[in-house]
């Protein structure tokens, strides 16, 4: 009698839950505006930005959860168009083959702008020579100058070794991209494996230049020591008074030439955590926090709670 009990009383509560539970949509996403725990993917270059973001979305939001997945920007689209996350964000558009397979599977991806990201160049405390102009800075990545002493025929250092965070660093594209234009680039241009490695590089070598993006300062500061940021100006002769750094401020002004634009693409037909998430990064608390991180937001001043969203801008480095 008591196991007939026992086992009365399991199959009664198995076909309450049963009933109860709730069934998710057909494709298997019940987040809300405001709640619910979805996965994002980021380009790692960026993963002190996202992570304030998040910690500040989830302050404002108790029944979200994000959960990011930092990677190479091929890997973060590739995400988003496999529809593995709903939100990447990337420092590009999706290239033909990526649209098509968006469109292969009735995908529509919108982009937003929302925010400005200064590319950094950093060279070994040693080295004296820390002023540099956007031409030069051409030559020594398509090969044209490959010494220090083409710079300044005073210096002994040798060869300008030029060191990249990886091979699929969206860093590495811009400068491809977006400076030598696509011509054939020196045989000393290195990938590492990470920002880590290249500041561990660049610590090491007196000759060697790290380019990574601004967003990643917090990851140099710990070895600054070793390490100097470059000043980098537009004209081939570059002096104190027409070289600057890549602050925000400078960029806005439009005297740092070295810049690019960073998205948010989004996929996410229901309107859920996704795009809440989205919203909340173009809008004055997120803008704020893009601010605060260094970075020149998509809103002149996201702190006069004043917003203006931009949801494009010209890919090359002149801001009209």
């Amino acid at each position: 009698m008591k196991k007939f009990l026992y086992l009365s009383v399991v199959f009664f509560l198995l076909i309450s839950s049963g009933s109860c539970r709730k069934k998710l949509p057909k494709d298997g996403w019940d987040d809300t505006l405001n709640a619910g725990i979805i996965k994002i993917a980021c380009d790692e270059n960026f993963k002190n930005l996202m992570e304030a973001e998040i910690n500040a979305f989830e302050a404002y939001n108790k029944s979200a959860i994000i959960n990011p997945i930092y990677s190479n920007e091929n890997e973060v689209i590739r995400l988003l168009t496999e529809d593995s996350v709903r939100l990447a964000v990337v420092t590009r558009s999706l290239n033909s083959k990526e649209q098509k397979t968006a469109e292969g599977k009735k995908m529509f991806i919108r982009k937003f702008l929302i925010a400005f990201d200064g590319i950094m160049f950093i060279s070994n405390k040693s080295n004296p020579d820390s002023l540099i102009g956007l031409p030069t800075i051409k030559k020594i990545l398509t090969g044209e100058i490959t010494e220090w002493s083409q710079i300044n025929p005073q210096s002994p250092l040798g060869t300008i070794r030029v060191i990249f965070d990886n091979n699929q660093s969206g860093v590495l594209r811009y400068v491809v991209d977006s400076i030598t234009k696509g011509e054939s680039l020196s045989p000393y241009l290195y990938a590492m494996n990470n920002s880590e490695e290249l500041i561990e590089k660049v610590s090491g070598l007196s000759n060697a230049i790290g380019i990574l993006g601004f967003n990643q300062m917090n990851d140099v500061v710990d070895g600054f020591d070793k390490l100097r940021l470059m000043r980098i100006g537009k004209e081939e002769e570059a002096t104190l008074q027409n070289t600057y750094l890549p602050y925000a401020g400078d960029i806005k002004n439009e005297d740092y030439p070295i810049w690019r634009s960073l998205y948010v693409l989004l996929s996410d037909p229901r309107s859920g955590l996704s795009s809440g998430f989205s919203i909340f990064l173009a809008n004055d608390v997120g803008q704020t926090v893009i601010l605060k991180s260094g970075l020149l937001p998509a809103v002149t001043d996201p702190q006069n709670r004043s917003v203006n969203i931009v949801n494009d801008y010209p890919e090359e480095n002149k801001r009209k």
